[in-house]
């Protein structure tokens, strides 16, 4: 009797170690049609971000909600569009996406962005955003051989460049906006070469809070540049809350750079002595390249 107990609770124990393992297993092969192979896609990195230090001293990357809040990816094959998939920050697994593909090749972009709305991938070379806006976008782009169920680890490129106005002088009272309006870089996106791909028209709106008047202030933009470095021209306006403008600076050869921010500082609500980029200095802003002017 005593021999067919013991017998009985290792019956036991073998079969719930065999149905652990089986659910394991389940979880890591879904069930899918015949003939299609389980590719999952995982955000792993993201290229140029500042790492978070812990007590051990290794550093983690930061988490992929702090830098984005949308993720589209889109597959294609022999040209046609064959797979589309978007994610919000707050949606299970974001920055892991699971798919079952038919054995070929294909082409896959994924764009890692803040925006409003859906980026539209039309092709790997021209990817919109939602009414042009650019935010701090990532991307990456691989061609893609599917012959057997697989893991893809992305490494995520920065995408823009960054103008950031840095105002000496305090903002005045009775102001409502600050209008940014440039020409030089894109609002559309080539995942292929990684650069900006058409000539846009951008502009940018950023309202001016209670809290921030009488206090020197700080703005940012965002473009697509359509090489490693390019020029902007950046015209700067003051609105009022007839959206009517009551004064404005025009920054004429503004360089940028890819993962660089170009920052002017100076008094820029008040008449300034200074001459525009007299000097300038680089240096290093949370992991970005940084240019300094003074104007």
């Amino acid at each position: 009797m005593k021999k067919t107990i013991v017998f009985c609770a290792l019956l036991a124990g073998l079969l719930s170690l065999a149905s652990c393992e089986k659910a394991v297993f389940d979880e890591q092969q879904p069930e899918r049609a015949g003939g299609k192979v389980h590719v999952e896609f995982r955000v792993t990195q993201f290229e140029e971000l500042p790492f978070a230090v812990v007590d051990s001293g290794t550093r983690s990357v930061v988490d992929i909600s702090q830098v984005c809040s949308r993720i589209n990816l889109a597959l294609f094959s022999d040209g046609t569009k064959v797979k589309a998939v978007n994610q919000m920050f707050d949606d299970d697994g974001f920055g892991r996406i699971s798919l079952d593909l038919t054995e070929g090749d294909y082409q896959v972009v994924v764009i890692a962005h803040s925006g409003t709305g859906t980026a539209t991938i039309t092709s790997p070379e021209e990817i919109k955003f939602p009414d042009n806006k650019v935010t701090d976008t990532f991307y990456y782009y691989a061609q893609l051989s599917v012959r057997e169920d697989m893991a893809v680890d992305m490494l995520l490129k920065r995408a823009v460049a960054k103008f950031r106005l840095v105002t000496t002088d305090a903002v005045p009272s009775g102001i409502q906006q600050l209008k940014f309006y440039y020409t030089g870089g894109s609002s559309t996106f080539d995942a292929v070469k990684g650069f900006g791909c058409k000539e846009s028209r951008q502009t940018e709106y950023r309202s001016i809070t209670a809290d921030m008047v009488g206090k020197p202030a700080q703005f940012e933009v965002y473009t697509f540049p359509h090489a490693q470095e390019d020029k902007l021209k950046m015209t700067v306006s003051v609105l009022d809350a007839s959206g009517d403008a009551v004064s404005e600076r025009v920054f004429e050869d503004v360089p940028v750079k890819l993962n660089q921010i170009t920052q002017y500082t100076g008094s820029f609500f008040q008449e300034s002595n200074s001459t525009s980029a007299a000097t300038f200095t680089l240096k290093v802003d949370d992991q970005w390249t940084q240019q300094d002017y003074s104007f």
